[in-house]
């Protein structure tokens, strides 16, 4: 989500809340005194009468069904967007964040994934930080809170904690198709077996000394003016987290280093994307080759 007036809630302080309302006890009038005899002996009192035993309670309570928790609301609700079925998010509680349909469901067009993190739940309000990745590569963080009544969001309040620039020109797709290899042990049915468990990459990216190797033929049939190897990183076009393929040299290129670490900010947002389910491993893939494409090559 873009970090502007125009996007949703981010960037805004929105507020909505319900009407309050306090509840007092009243003070009940004190008894009166028991009626005296005219000796001032106290009248004594009138014989009881054994209680009647109460028939037992035997009706059975019907069961009633609880709405969600709020955090699995809140998480529902950005489940919404990054789907785009934006009714439903409208309806989780778009419609109480002060904007009309049109404008709410608007301001995700330039919006490829929005990774909530849920911080703390106390009681109806849910702490949560915010990282939104936008259709020209830039990103943004937010932090703030939700309140959540019977299964619907009411409130909500988001500040922005950071940004980072854009990695390219926006293009609609990736010229020519496919720009890079896939590793074909990586699928989303084998995500968390694979590119989501730590350390998994490593067990699998080729020895330094073929990627350098690599990188020198590469930049020795270039046409690149800077033929030297130290100013480039040999780079995985469709990167091993996002289901690359590791050593095919048709998903190796070099790359400058200043454009390598804006590439890694991308490639590391898409990838907390697909292990969080905000989107699927096919639309990473596809976002990354698309950005790349539109990369001027050395």
């Amino acid at each position: 989500m873009k970090a502007s007036g125009t996007a949703a809630v981010l960037g805004l302080t929105v507020g909505l809340g319900l009407a309050g309302c306090s509840e007092h006890a009243g003070t009940s009038a004190a008894s009166p005194p028991t009626a005296s005899t005219a000796t001032g002996t106290p009248r004594p009192p009138p014989p009881s009468t054994p209680a009647t035993p109460s028939a037992p309670d035997t009706a059975t309570a019907a069961p009633s069904t609880s709405p969600a928790d709020p955090a699995s609301v809140v998480e529902s609700f950005y489940a919404a967007i990054n789907a785009h079925d934006y009714r439903r998010a409208w309806d989780l509680g778009g419609s109480h964040l002060g904007r009309p349909y049109a404008d709410f469901a608007g301001g995700f067009a330039d919006t490829v994934a929005d990774v909530i993190g849920i911080d703390d739940v106390n009681g109806n309000t849910v702490d949560v930080h915010l990282h939104a990745l936008h259709t020209d590569g830039s990103t943004a963080d937010y932090a703030g809170s939700y309140v959540v009544e019977n299964g619907t969001i009411t409130y909500g309040s988001l500040h922005l904690v950071a940004t980072s620039s854009p990695t390219r020109t926006p293009v609609p797709s990736a010229p020519g198709g496919q720009v890079g290899t896939l590793n074909p042990d990586v699928t989303q049915a084998t995500i968390h077996s694979t590119i989501c468990v730590p350390g998994w990459t490593a067990s699998i990216r080729p020895p330094v000394h073929v990627t350098e190797q690599l990188k020198r033929e590469q930049l020795a049939a270039s046409g690149a003016a800077d033929k030297d190897p130290s100013h480039y990183e040999e780079d995985h076009i469709i990167p091993l987290e996002l289901g690359g393929a590791p050593a095919d040299p048709a998903n190796l290129r070099p790359v400058p280093l200043s454009r390598a670490s804006a590439d890694d900010r991308l490639e590391n947002s898409l990838h907390r994307a697909v292990c969080d389910g905000a989107m699927t491993l096919t639309a990473a893939q596809s976002e990354i080759e698309r950005a790349k494409a539109s990369e001027t090559q050395p």
